[in-house]
């Protein structure tokens, strides 16, 4: 699967002296770690299917993707007619019916997510950013004119923007 990013379009919005094959591989790295989270990101064909095992408790569960549809689920060994189940529109959430009933212990969900390429593009820029403005800097100055201030925390940053593109913790 080709990158969503080209080295081209985060370089007109990623001020780097990097060349394009180093920011390819800096995109490929961060396209990849975000695929391993929540998995490839939707064609416009939709045909990319995803499938979680959830831990099934109260009447609802949570994938880590907003819903396009279900294409099953199963509940232990017992796979579920639809008839079973709401998918709550443009969300991850889906519901256990009929109303009062509970989920199994183990759920297995596979759905189509639905397109987040655009909000995907937005968070790999901000990764690309983020991963090339980091120094070991927790503070700089030079003669008042220049100040630099680091995030305190980049890995609470990183996960900032993948929440961006999940229900779930990534």
């Amino acid at each position: 699967m080709a990158n969503l990013v080209s080295a081209a379009t985060a370089k007109v919005l990623v001020k780097s002296g990097l060349s394009d094959a180093e920011m390819d591989a800096v995109i490929t790295r961060i396209e990849a770690m975000i695929t391993d989270r929540i998995g490839a990101h939707q064609e416009a064909d939709l045909s990319v299917s995803l499938t979680e095992t959830l831990r099934g408790y109260g009447a609802f569960l949570f994938t880590k993707r907003p819903i396009y549809s279900v294409t099953s689920i199963t509940e232990g060994s017992t796979s579920l007619d639809p008839d079973y189940y709401r998918v709550w529109g443009g969300s991850g959430e889906i519901e256990r019916l009929p109303e009062g009933s509970e989920w199994g212990t183990v759920c297995e969900v596979t759905y189509k997510p639905m397109d987040q390429r655009s909000e995907r593009t937005a968070v790999i820029i901000d990764l690309v950013r983020l991963h090339i403005e980091r120094t070991a800097m927790a503070a700089e100055s030079v003669a008042g004119e220049y100040a630099y201030t680091a995030p305190t925390d980049w890995d609470a940053e990183m996960l900032k923007c993948l929440r961006r593109l999940s229900f779930t913790a990534v």
